[in-house]
């Protein structure tokens, strides 16, 4: 798996040589988009690539389908090219038609998405064709963004943070969501949870698991940190939750399974409701679980500038390909900011969007 991975990134093209990288041109002007265009932003990315290797590896987990019965036009379009839209169509925060207009009108974008020449797939086709395709592409393609941010060292796995969100969603008739009772003042929320191991210094997510918003946090931390050291090898020594993963399944997987120190919020009413913190116990709390405010700041990020809670579809399969987009988006963004050699887009929340409107 990983040496045909190795072998498609060597022979990768060179993002630089493109003419449009010059951040010194663009707009002062801020909008709703990236500050490079869709072109640059997959070549510099290596997006077609990883398309091809996470469908490619995603066909080894999925049955074959049958043939088709019936005879109809020859398919023309890979499965990787209606991956790399998405990811613009989820990047851009486009429409079905503007992301299918925008890639017709714009010749370089289509091919650098691996389209055939002069031929863009049709708004209907892409979308029957994207729901076909299921979850496992985006998880893996997103597992292939987090691998090259190891590779250059920007995300170090060594202090991550564990944390789940909820995703409201529109449809009340979704039989794979759930309903979460987060607190009384908040209220309720229809939809999906997603579980998130998030790096601490790069404040980038490095793994996620999606279930009903009704189940708990803490059946996906021992899951994602296996994978975790699975797929990446994590040096893991500092794991940071909160108290809904005060669990001793959980702590022992850390300690005795990663040997890994765990720093997990403890709940005071364990002790009943007439303990009273001692000053030392505060200030060791606010030292040690100051940190995992971090997660808190990502999640409300992806929400307010990636559009993680736009979510206008149904079903836990949709819901894993709209994660794993708006993901792999941030990655890719901290990605370009890098090999563009300006590091400080990575997260900033007023240049990391919009700096340049699409034509």
């Amino acid at each position: 798996m990983l040496t045909k991975f190795t072998a498609l990134y060597q022979n990768r093209p060179n993002p630089l040589q493109f003419p449009d990288t010059d951040l010194s041109l663009l707009p002062t002007k801020m909008s709703k988009r990236l500050w490079v265009s869709p072109t640059v932003f997959l070549i510099t990315v290596n997006a077609l690539i990883m398309a091809q290797w996470a469908v490619t590896i995603s066909q080894q987990w999925r049955p074959t389908l049958p043939p088709p019965t019936r005879r109809g036009p020859k398919q023309v379009y890979q499965d990787s090219s209606i991956l790399v839209m998405a990811l613009v169509h989820v990047a851009w925060q486009m429409s079905y038609e503007e992301v299918v207009d925008y890639f017709r009108a714009h010749s370089d974008a289509a091919q650098a998405a691996g389209f055939p020449p002069g031929r863009v797939i049709g708004v209907s086709q892409y979308w029957a064709r994207r729901r076909a395709l299921g979850a496992m592409p985006f998880w893996f393609f997103f597992v292939s963004m987090v691998w090259q941010l190891l590779r250059f060292g920007i995300i170090k796995g060594t202090d991550v943070i564990l944390d789940a969100t909820t995703l409201r969603i529109w449809f009340h008739d979704d039989p794979e969501a759930g309903w979460s009772f987060p607190k009384p003042w908040k209220g309720s929320v229809w939809g999906y949870k997603v579980h998130t191991l998030l790096c601490r210094w790069s404040q980038l997510p490095v793994l996620f698991l999606i279930t009903p918003a009704n189940r708990q946090e803490s059946i996906a931390a021992i899951p994602l940190l296996a994978l975790s050291v699975l797929l990446f090898a994590l040096p893991i020594t500092i794991v940071r939750a909160d108290s809904g993963y005060f669990t001793t399944a959980i702590m022992t997987f850390i300690r005795d399974g990663l040997q890994a120190t765990c720093m997990i919020d403890y709940n005071l009413r364990r002790k009943g409701k007439r303990f009273l913190a001692t000053l030392f116990f505060l200030d060791q709390w606010h030292f040690h679980m100051g940190p995992r405010a971090i997660i808190e700041r990502h999640f409300a990020w992806a929400k307010r500038y990636f559009g993680l809670e736009s979510a206008r579809w149904r079903g836990l399969v949709a819901a894993y390909q709209h994660t794993a987009l708006v993901y792999s988006v941030m990655l890719g963004v901290a990605l370009t900011a890098h090999r563009l050699q300006r590091p400080e887009l990575a997260g900033s929340r007023t240049k990391v969007l919009a700096m340049k409107t699409l034509p």
